[in-house]
């Protein structure tokens, strides 16, 4: 596979993620080219995969897919997630240019999809072939008025994480199922959870979790359920705990170490995901299996812990749409997940043989039981001004700057006037 290098510079983005360091936004388009004498179609396409991951994804498996079809020249184009990103493909996508297909966060999504820059994919050849092997819950995040606008390309949710001498000391042989059991622990022992943050991907589990609601069921306002009885409750819940310092008493003040609280035993549980493990070699694995025990996020109402993930869509700018399915199509079949499960991780692929993935990585089986309880953020365009309200409110409240009654009031009523726009 060439390697692909396109236009100038608009920006080198100096944040992380998972290692990956030196991706670049494209800012002018070169005009995707096609071969006359040999008939060979270039298919652009961007991801946010990180270094050992893009390693398998280009190294691996785009070589098998263009010996597969001859005539396509795969294009990969490496960048960060970021909110540059975001807005480079929603301004590339609005004037037609490529990328062609890109590996997108499920939280992006309905922005797109209000936007009108992704494509259906329904009426595809095989789609419904396709659709029957992904997993119900990571399809959720693409669906929108029964139309399909993406497919699952790897899965994820946050699964509990104890401290295994803690859980000896409480008399435990095995977690907790539910949060009630899980607080009543905490309580018992004096023990502390180590809740990473309050923005909605760190606490929404703690707030469902101890029985708060966010949305109405059809996501179109959140006054009588953001600030309800229940929800009332469940944030008191949190600030006593947060008081009573049994829940990361650095909440508020930077980004508290809970990993190695966990493994120091300062906190008795954290929830992550499964990066915790997949970031680490063969070794730390070993040594980690020794000091804690993992298990699928308590549920309660039938909620766990978060759904998150990245799906592969076709981008209005497609200069071939055909093609760029054929592609999409081919990384959603088990064989591709399979091959990318070997970096850590979690196919959407249903049919994929998990009991291999086990064997070399057996913290899988907590995130996959847990993703059967996990809940899907609301499928909303508006969802980064709703986040930054959510955490803004959380914030208040929990430094004691306003009481609960208020703080989910107020917020309720600006997500409701961003709802109605």
């Amino acid at each position: 596979m060439k390697q692909f290098l396109q236009g100038t510079v608009l920006l080198i983005v100096g944040l992380f993620l998972a290692g990956c360091d030196d991706s670049s936004i494209i800012d002018k388009e070169e005009p995707v080219k096609k071969n006359v004498q040999t008939q060979v179609q270039e298919l652009i396409v961007w991801h946010t995969y990180s270094e050992e991951e893009t390693k398998v994804f280009e190294n691996d498996l785009i070589p098998i897919f263009e010996d597969q079809n001859p005539g396509i020249d795969v294009r990969t184009v490496r960048q960060s997630h970021n909110d540059q990103l975001k807005s480079a493909l929603i301004a590339r996508a609005s004037s037609g240019k490529d990328p062609d297909v890109v590996r997108m966060d499920i939280a992006w999504i309905p922005k797109f999809i209000e936007l009108g820059l992704v494509l259906p994919l329904n009426d595809y050849e095989g789609f419904h072939e396709v659709k029957a092997q992904m997993r119900y819950e990571a399809l959720k995040a693409v669906n929108a008025g029964g139309k399909y606008y993406g497919m699952p390309l790897n899965t994820n949710t946050k699964a509990a994480i104890y401290n295994k001498h803690l859980l000896q000391l409480a008399g435990l042989s095995k977690p907790p199922e539910t949060m009630e059991e899980l607080l009543d622990i905490i309580e018992k022992n004096d023990y502390k959870i180590g809740m990473s943050g309050v923005t909605p991907w760190q606490s929404l589990p703690y707030f469902y979790g101890f029985g708060g609601e966010f949305f109405s069921p059809d996501f179109k306002k959140t006054s009588g359920y953001f600030n309800s009885k229940e929800s009332i409750k469940a944030a008191m819940k949190m600030k006593d705990l947060y008081m009573a310092k049994k829940m990361t008493p650095e909440l508020l003040v930077g980004s508290p170490q809970i990993w190695e609280g966990v493994l120091s035993g300062e906190y008795f549980v954290i929830d992550e995901g499964p990066w915790f493990y997949s970031i680490k070699s063969t070794q730390e694995r070993a040594r980690l299996d020794k000091l804690l025990v993992t298990a699928p996020f308590p549920v309660t109402n039938g909620k766990g812990s978060v759904i998150g993930g990245e799906n592969l869509v076709i981008m209005k700018g497609a200069k071939n749409p055909d093609i760029a399915w054929k592609f999409v199509k081919w990384m959603s079949d088990k064989q591709a997940q399979q091959l990318m499960s070997t970096t850590g991780l979690i196919p959407a692929n249903k049919d994929v043989d998990f009991e291999k993935v086990y064997q070399e990585f057996p913290y899988y089986r907590a995130y996959l039981e847990g993703i059967n309880d996990s809940f899907l953020r609301p499928p909303i365009g508006e969802w980064d001004q709703v986040e930054k309200i959510y955490t803004k409110y959380f914030e208040l409240f929990l430094s004691g700057n306003m009481d609960a009654q208020a703080a989910l009031d107020l917020a309720s009523k600006e997500i409701d006037q961003i709802l109605k726009k």
